[in-house]
């Protein structure tokens, strides 16, 4: 989904926001966290901080090989400059339309100390760390074993304002229902 905002977003008008569910094109995520991301981005909208739009969301390459590439010693970093040019082309092209990204923190469910198994937690993180899009995780709701999940907002480069401004807002305006 695509969202212009409310009060919280553009001067004179709302933020325009995209829910990229499930996974930004490479990641497979559980159920859960997607329902969860649903159920706030709708809250968010709820409250007048965003107006969701449906679009064909952009497929992101799966940030992984590169993340890990740049952090092995001695490892050619040039298929990780590949990977992360064309996920910044991929990513000023969603921006050039939008003001926010959404998307679940984790593609996992909810889960305690023992981790997310074989899955890496942090898939839908990685491509806004390498980009050096800021973004930051607002709670989501609680999953069915009453472990915490986010929503991930991610804004073009040098809006952290806009972040902040709707992060703010909704911490303002809370407290939100959590659990779906």
């Amino acid at each position: 989904m695509v969202a212009g905002g409310g009060g919280a977003g553009r001067a004179g008008g709302a933020a325009r926001l995209r829910l990229l569910v499930p996974g930004l094109g490479f990641a497979d995520p559980d159920p859960e966290p997607v329902a969860l991301a649903r159920a706030a981005a709708g809250r968010l909208a709820g409250a007048g901080l965003v107006r969701l739009v449906r679009r064909s969301p952009p497929e992101l390459l799966d940030p992984a090989p590169a993340w890990l590439a740049l952090r092995a010693p001695g490892a050619d970093p040039a298929g990780a400059h590949r990977i992360r040019a064309e996920n910044d082309r991929r990513l000023y092209d969603l921006f050039s339309g939008a003001d926010l990204l959404l998307t679940p923190t984790a593609p996992t469910a909810p889960h305690g100390h023992e981790g997310p198994g074989d899955v890496y937690s942090t898939a839908l993180t990685w491509a806004f760390n390498l980009s050096g899009h800021p973004a930051l995780s607002l709670p989501a709701g609680f999953g069915t074993d009453g472990c915490p999940a986010g929503l991930q907002m991610v804004a073009r480069h040098g809006r952290e304002d806009l972040l902040l401004r709707v992060a703010g807002e909704a911490e303002r305006r809370g407290p939100y229902p959590l659990s779906i």
